[in-house]
């Protein structure tokens, strides 16, 4: 039995205990302790108490403020660096529940006497959201191929278990909001009475500005027995009834241990947040303790903004170029009043940012809206001077509101002005290059005859203020004829491909991240099964740039945000469970050539590493959904240099791989953290672990279904507007040791 096992079978044998609640304050001189920290010992009537959390909060600043550390072996705890103001200590953790919440400041030694579960249903509403997720039913193989409604009731798009998983976990529900949280578990009274679950399901799907995408959504599972409705219709009427998850998670264990989270919010309830921007990843001690910017996507036209040395929060009002900009209410109207929010249409943005990521001038750039997407300027035309649009013209004028038509935005944080980048493609995802121009690269999402790369020369555009001649994009040309060059002419999609030409391919870039190790931009591409994409850009980009695509085989499918790290290898988070790597050094036969445009060469390039957590009945792999993957080229959390994160999206975590093995770096409180952008700086080099560390956005759709301040149960919203939580962003830092100050 493995270590994590022998943690699960050791917490589960302490659930039916009892014991005394009182906690009690006294000196500890065995922890040494600083004016600015909070020590002491965590034990119940078993014994002391290893790999539980203590939270000390705090509602004197201004921000939700909350840090978190692990019990050692010995159940001792030290929370170190609390800025000066009054808190509230507890103990949480798996087989317990929340202890006696008591009043400590800075400085005090304090011992805690944790609580333990008396039953397994109560110790439950502690476990990540994923135990509770895995109780919900799939259909079994034996379903697929689906021969539709007069067949077995699976519709017939639906080749293998596989597809039909990657469009609930992957690019379905997952994507947008944490399910098995108590928010999606269970059905809000707020909703109203229904003759049946299926009735409630369907009405609920409807709520709010998300509806019309989660019923459009949740249209593609449809069957004649109810489909995928009905599944989430039996899991909480199970769930009502009494069943819990099958499996205990693990408690914290080895590095784990040494873990410390810091959770503030920012924005509020009404804004969801996307992604932050708070240093240049090529160079993370820029902006040293400096603000932390938000991107809020389709929901305002604000700018989150966390100040983390001060603890307090505010809003920059974001500015797009023109009036006639349209607001993304056209596109989310209220289809059915929300059980939070009533009929208030929350989403209301022009800017429409969804990324954001800041240079080397502290400057931060935003892939978000500055016009209306019907006035696409005439240098994107075929007569344009410039060769992108010469070889590639994208002339379309739509009409109303697109999601993903965004140009670049750019902040100054010193002299407080934005700046417009009038893009012909259409932006999403970003990142920089480590060249001598600045090279912002940028993705579209577009698939078809949008799949294109974008890019702006940022030394250019900021020596000239010239946004045309700044920019430029190539479609993606697969080197199909062998001869290690773009052809000229290339067959064009969709129809009859020439052997003696190069081949254009539809797989749009998903992630667009920059290999420091050759320059090559890769991206990850989200048709089923997915696939990794790869542009060498050659000495004339918009010629000579060609493409290779590389199909993810079995046991992975579902591929979502990817990243690249120093050597070139590229990870990416899988639906299937997997943390996954595609390392290009590893293939053996030549990568051009017939056949390369769909994407099966070099299958042995490819590594995959399970995720923890439990999985589906009837299916392999984590019911983990991993929306986003990052890697830390720089070593900034102490994990290593190059250690790749997975979003730990139903798992309230990031997942971290180390030497083969996945350190999991939880949050515990706030139950519902649901990350989507990570980022990490270098605050102060010569500090150590306390100069550094990770940062993560919740970034759900839900903010309010996180759990709230005095939650009415543990993980549970709040219960109204004043007490909803609102977007959260996270600090993780690696000490030593578990009693490191």
């Amino acid at each position: 039995m493995n270590v994590r096992a022998l943690l699960a079978a050791a917490t589960a044998s302490f659930l039916f205990s009892t014991l005394d609640a009182s906690s009690q304050t006294r000196e500890d001189q065995s922890i040494g302790i600083d004016a600015d920290d909070i020590a002491g010992v965590v034990s119940s009537r078993v014994g002391p108490e290893a790999g539980v959390w203590v939270i000390a909060e705090s509602k004197d600043m201004g921000t939700r403020f909350a840090k978190i550390v692990v019990t050692d072996d010995q159940g001792r705890y030290v929370i170190p660096d609390l800025p000066k103001a009054k808190y509230r200590l507890w103990v949480r953790g798996y087989g317990l529940v929340d202890s006696q919440k008591i009043a400590a400041e800075p400085g005090q030694s304090v011992n805690l006497s944790a609580v333990v579960a008396p039953n397994l249903a109560v110790a439950a509403q502690y476990y990540p959201p994923v135990y509770w997720l895995s109780l919900l039913k799939v259909p079994g193989r034996e379903k697929f191929p689906g021969t539709g409604a007069s067949g077995n009731g699976v519709p017939e798009n639906f080749k293998t278990q596989e597809q039909w998983l990657d469009l609930v976990k992957t690019n379905g529900c997952g994507p947008c909001h944490q399910l098995g949280n108590v928010a999606t578990r269970t059905i809000p009274a707020p909703l109203g009475h229904f003759d049946s679950s299926v009735d409630a399901w369907r009405r609920r799907l409807q709520s709010g500005q998300a509806g019309t995408a989660m019923i459009n959504g949740i249209s593609r599972l449809d069957s004649a027995e109810g489909g995928q409705l009905a599944l989430f219709a039996d899991w909480t009427d199970r769930i009502a009834a009494g069943e819990l998850p099958h499996e205990t998670p693990a408690r914290p264990w080895g590095v784990e241990r040494n873990i410390v989270v810091t959770v503030r919010d920012f924005g509020s309830p009404k804004h969801y947040l996307h992604d932050i921007a708070l240093t240049d990843k090529r160079k993370p001690t820029v902006n040293p303790y400096g603000l932390i910017y938000g991107a809020t996507e389709l929901g305002s036209d604000d700018v989150p903004v966390l100040d983390p040395v001060n603890n307090t929060k505010s809003l920059l009002a974001a500015q797009v170029r023109d009036a006639d900009t349209p607001s993304s209410l056209l596109a989310n109207p209220v289809i059915e009043p929300s059980p939070y929010f009533g009929k208030e249409a929350l989403w209301n943005s022009k800017f429409n940012a969804h990324t954001p990521t800041m240079d080397a001038e502290g400057r931060i750039y935003f892939a978000a809206q500055t016009r209306a997407p019907k006035n696409t300027p005439d240098y994107c035309t075929k007569n344009s001077p410039i060769r992108s649009a010469q070889l590639y013209p994208l002339p379309a004028k739509p009409e109303g509101f697109v999601g993903n038509a965004r140009q670049v935005s750019v902040y100054d944080p010193k002299t407080k002005k934005w700046s417009f980048i009038d893009t012909c493609f259409g932006s999403h995802h970003l990142n920089f290059a480590e060249d001598a121009n600045n090279t912002l690269f940028l993705n579209n999402v577009g698939q078809g005859e949008l799949a294109i790369l974008g890019w702006v020369n940022t030394k250019k555009l900021w020596q000239t203020g010239d946004a045309a001649q700044a920019q430029g994009w190539t479609a993606l040309i697969v080197d199909t004829n062998g001869d290690r060059k773009r052809s000229e002419d290339y067959n064009e999609l969709g129809k009859s491909a020439d052997p003696t030409k190069d081949t254009r391919v539809p797989y749009g870039l998903y992630s667009v991240s920059v290999s420091p190790l050759d320059g090559s931009i890769w991206g990850s591409n989200l048709i089923y099964p997915g696939y990794a994409v790869r542009v060498s850009l050659g000495a004339n980009a918009p010629e000579t740039a060609l493409t290779e695509i590389y199909k993810v085989p079995l046991p992975g499918y579902g591929i979502r945000g990817a990243d690249v790290d120093r050597n070139g290898v590229f990870w990416a988070a899988l639906g299937s469970g997997h943390l996954a790597s595609f390392d290009r050094r590893n293939c053996r036969a030549p990568l051009n050539g017939a056949g390369a445009e769909r994407g099966e060469k070099c299958p042995e390039g490819w590594s995959f590493y399970p995720l923890p957590g439990p999985g589906f009945a009837g299916a392999a792999g984590a019911a983990e959904t991993p929306y986003y993957a990052w890697v830390d080229q720089h070593d900034i959390l102490g994990l290593g240099a190059n250690t790749p994160f997975a979003t730990g999206n139903q798992s309230d975590s990031l997942h971290a791989l180390v030497q083969g093995q996945i350190v999991e770096l939880r949050v515990p409180y706030p139950m519902g953290f649901y990350a989507k952008g990570i980022d990490g700086r270098v605050d102060d080099p010569a500090a150590g672990w306390k100069g550094r560390g990770l940062w993560a956005t919740s970034g759900n759709r839900t903010p309010y279904h996180i759990e709230a301040i005095d939650a009415p149960a543990p993980g549970a919203p709040g219960k109204s507007i004043e007490t909803y939580s609102s977007p959260l962003v996270v600090n993780f830092q690696l000490r030593p040791s578990p009693l490191a100050h």
